[in-house]
């Protein structure tokens, strides 16, 4: 609340914390705050909300601010709530972990002092990084090209880097990540990484590369790498967050120092007891939080370790390093120590009495009104000295956790269910992909050796205290099958896989496990000498575990919560291992064999409806506006698809065979990353295979994008023609790609539609948005829909400019600029905003379009924006308000 205490006098101020949030509700609440319209108030006394959402509560596993957001626009939507200045501004405090990675602009045309102060924030990050416990740290560059680069080019005076400007290659990642190791292993020290590099996909892999290789190197106390990714880009928004690190700036060292002073002379001796102001004051540095463990701790916890104090003081250490903010109650502390240790009416019982050589590391405090106090460790630095210290003296994390759920814990689960489940299940997010354990559980396993028995003692110990929970067991089939090496394992971890679904069985990501452990377990057995009737078996019993999954995933999507895809990519998965062409040597019993093929033949239905699931699916939509789907989702579908569904000769690339002229999904895919795809294929382009809907619908996109590069195989005229002759057979069930083909062709021009009587375009929307509730929505809920076409200053077919087509600086600014940008190639479409809904205006001609930004239509008034076109419909980008 400090930081909303300056904003009192201009905002009126509300927080956010963690609890069991309704978000339709609290919208309500915060548009009434910022309306201040009740009983006593008969005129509106309006005044822009500052809203601190301080939780970390998540919905369907997206963030809470994605829902919260959506529902204010809504509820101000709903009042008519017309205005020039914000009614709600989100101040979203996201905890961060710097010391893995950040992204940082670099504009154009600095000055001196700018430049100065730019390479300040960057020296900034690597000092950052180099004190974190990750292996490989990335940062994002972003320069405009006019900048030349110029702050980096001294970096290499003071650090010892190695540097790549050449473009690479996915397939060249793993030798570069080779050469990278040799670099390490010779210097033992951190290597700063300089790359110049535009695309993502070569850099994840040698991301991979690299912290695959580093899994079997020693541990070691500072990242092997630190990788700057520098991207020049002739375009660069910069981002409005305000980022909190735990390293100083020059300036902010001179004013620390300064405040400081101002401590010490108003509080004397006592500001040395100022101990997350000093930390901070000091640069964050470890030595400074190891130098507040007295002697006196030490001898103490080398006299007492059994003591209620010494272990109260490795809970509060154990819990504020593993979950930084976490606290305990005061008197679950009292009873605690009350229960352990006997006492005379004589003594004082208070805790501070009790903690008395640790309780200058420790604060009490309450939250809010609330009379109930609570305590926790000054700073999380010093709960990882204390946990250092700790460990010194023989007392482990093992046994701090073990004491911690059966002194603590058992009789009172409720209250720390949230915390247990932080440290014992979350898995902390990496550069690539997740953790495979959460910290807590890593670190025990590498205190030392044989600690996987250790965790699962705890699991199982945690899974029996929170018995309704299905993330303990979860957890601990995946630590048997994972970890574990002996031939049990996978008995083990379907057990447990079992149980977590008994306690969850409509939960698909729980069942997702028990189709891990069967896939893996045939990974295993999957051998030269392998007993085929024994993979075949686990291969049954993975498909059916994955298909059991993907049913609870269709109905979870009843309820519109995000689809779980995996189910239906586990299928694969497991049809391309139980291929004969990719796993199994055959066997010679000629029974067995037949057995293998009708086994193999029976999937291949299955493959092909899930094959066309993902094609249509990562073709329409991704997994957020930031966020790209993995790349080996669409390499290991079109691996399992090719060996069921052999491709010509030629080659392993998919071309537009047979099969890919079956839906308009896989050939939008096929086509973002190479459109001289058509071009070899341009037979079948210049003639549809058949008069079907279907067929139309393919090859009249088909054109329409070999338009955009320069070919033009047919007049829009006959397209148009072909179009309404279908449009006036009404048929049920159409598809969403027949209906965004009437939008692109018949869109309002300059000049009129060639044809009289054209589509009806409001009815054709109506129809669109039903067909894609009907057929698309369950399934990319909560995804980010692509836009697949804009409207340029082209004529004729060449006026839909395909999404693969722009610059990808130009699609940016499309996508996260606002009203103020030009797009050179881009149609400007004069609107109109009335209620709260935006309307695309061509001369008598109103159509409702989807604004892009929907906080960008915040008044009523005449607009113009750029249109584009995704599988829901038309889309309003670049709002822009007229005078």
């Amino acid at each position: 609340m400090q930081v909303l205490w300056h904003f009192r006098k201009d905002l009126r101020c509300a927080r956010v914390i963690n609890s069991d949030l309704d978000t339709k509700k609290l919208s309500k609440q915060v548009v009434d705050l910022f309306l201040l319209s009740n009983e006593e108030h008969t005129k509106p006394n309006r005044k822009t909300v500052l809203l601190l959402l301080d939780t970390k509560k998540k919905i369907n596993d997206l963030p809470i601010k994605n829902f919260l957001w959506e529902d204010l626009i809504d509820e101000i939507h709903k009042r008519r709530i017309n205005t020039d200045t914000p009614a709600v501004i989100i101040l979203n405090c996201i905890p961060t972990d710097f010391t893995l990675t950040d992204t940082m602009i670099l504009p154009p045309k600095l000055s001196e002092g700018e430049i100065k102060k730019f390479k300040e924030k960057l020296l900034q990050q690597i000092r950052l990084q180099r004190k974190g416990h990750w292996k490989v740290t990335t940062i994002n560059l972003l320069h405009h090209e006019d900048s030349g680069g110029s702050a980096l080019s001294e970096l290499s005076e003071e650090f010892t880097c190695e540097t790549l400007t050449e473009p690479f290659r996915t397939d060249t990642a793993e030798n570069i990540a080779e050469e990278l190791l040799r670099v390490y292993e010779t210097h033992q020290n951190t290597v700063l990484y300089l790359l110049d590099h535009e695309y993502d996909k070569p850099l994840r892999y040698l991301l991979k590369n690299l912290q695959s290789k580093l899994q079997r190197a020693d541990q070691t106390d500072h990242p092997a790498f630190i990788i700057i990714n520098a991207v020049s880009k002739s375009a660069i928004r910069a981002k409005d967050k305000v980022k909190l690190k735990m390293e100083l700036l020059p300036d902010e060292e001179e004013r620390f120092a300064q405040k400081k002073k101002e401590i010490e002379k108003k509080h004397n001796e006592m500001s040395l007891k100022f101990h997350a102001f000093n930390i901070m004051q000091g640069g964050f540095k470890k030595e400074d939080a190891e130098k507040l463990i007295t002697e006196e701790i030490i001898k103490h916890v080398q006299k007492d370790r059994k003591t209620s104090s010494t272990r109260l003081l490795s809970f509060l250490a154990l819990i504020n390093s593993y979950v930084p903010g976490s606290h305990l109650s005061e008197l679950f502390c009292e009873e605690f120590m009350d229960q352990t240790e006997q006492t005379t009416d004589d003594e004082n019982h208070t805790l501070e009495t009790r903690m008395k050589p640790f309780m200058d590391l420790i604060v009490i405090f309450s939250e809010g009104d609330q009379t109930v106090n609570y305590i926790r460790l000054a700073h999380p630095m010093i709960a990882h000295a204390c946990l250092k210290m700790l460990n010194e003296h023989n007392v482990t994390r093992f046994d701090i956790v073990q004491d911690f759920l059966n002194s603590l814990v058992k009789g009172k689960e409720s209250n720390y269910e949230q915390i247990c489940k932080s440290m014992l299940v979350t898995r902390l997010e990496r550069l690539v992909n997740k953790e495979k354990f959460s910290k807590l559980i890593l670190d025990i396993m590498d205190e030392s050796e044989n600690t996987v028995e250790q965790c699962i003692c705890l699991l199982k110990l945690a899974s029996d205290l929170f018995f309704e929970d299905p993330f303990y067991p979860q957890t601990l089939a995946r630590l048997y099958y994972i970890k574990v090496k002996e031939g049990y394992k996978y008995e083990e971890a379907r057990k447990w896989a079992e149980e977590a679904i008994n306690r969850d069985p409509k939960n698909s990501h729980i069942r997702d496990t028990l189709g891990q452990v069967h896939k893996n377990h045939l990974l295993y057995e999957k051998k030269p000498s392998s007993d085929i009737n024994k993979c075949l078996a686990i291969a049954r019993s993975a498909i059916k575990a994955f298909k059991e999954e993907e049913e609870a995933a269709e109905d979870e999507a009843e309820d519109n919560t995000k689809f779980n895809n995996r189910g239906l990519f586990g299928f694969l998965l497991v049809c391309k291992i139980i291929h004969p062409n990719t796993s199994l040597n055959r066997t010679p019993l000629e029974h067995t064999e037949q057995e293998h093929s009708e086994f193999v033949s029976s999937l291949k239905g299955d493959v092909e409806t899930k094959y066309d699931f993902f094609e249509w699916y990562l073709a329409f939509s991704k997994q957020s506006f930031e966020r790209e789907d993995p790349d080996y989702i669409q390499k290991e579908v079109e691996e399992c698809y090719k060996h069921y569904f052999k491709m010509d000769k030629q080659a392993d690339k998919i071309t537009l065979d047979k099969k890919k002229h079956k839906y308009s999904g896989e050939l939008l895919h096929i086509l973002k990353s190479d459109i001289s795809v058509l071009k070899q294929h341009k037979s079948k382009i210049e003639k549809p295979q058949s008069d079907s809907e279907s067929q139309t619908v393919l090859y009249i996109l088909s054109n329409i994008i070999c338009s955009d590069s320069g070919e033009q195989f047919e007049k829009i005229k006959e397209f148009q023609a072909r179009l309404q002759k279908l449009w006036l057979t009404e048929m049920q069930d159409r598809s969403p790609e027949f209906y965004l083909l009437i939008l692109l062709l018949f869109w309002p021009d300059d000049v009129q539609p060639a044809i009289t009587n054209p589509p009806n375009l409001d009815k054709c929307l109506r129809k669109m948005h039903h067909s894609y509730k009907s057929k698309y929505q369950k399934y990319l809920c909560g995804r980010y829909l692509l836009p697949l076409f804009f409207l340029a200053k082209r004529k004729r077919l060449q006026r839909l400019i395909y999404t693969s087509s722009l610059r990808q600086t130009d699609l940016e600014r499309l996508t996260e600029g606002d009203g103020s940008e030009e797009i050179k190639d881009l149609q400007r479409i004069d609107g109109q905003v009335r209620n709260h809904k935006v309307f695309a205006i061509r001369g008598k001609k109103q159509i409702q379009v989807t604004p892009h930004d929907r906080a960008s239509v915040c008044k009523q008034g005449q607009v113009s924006f750029y249109l584009g076109f995704n599988i829901r419909g038309p889309v309003a980008y670049n709002i822009r308000y007229k005078d």
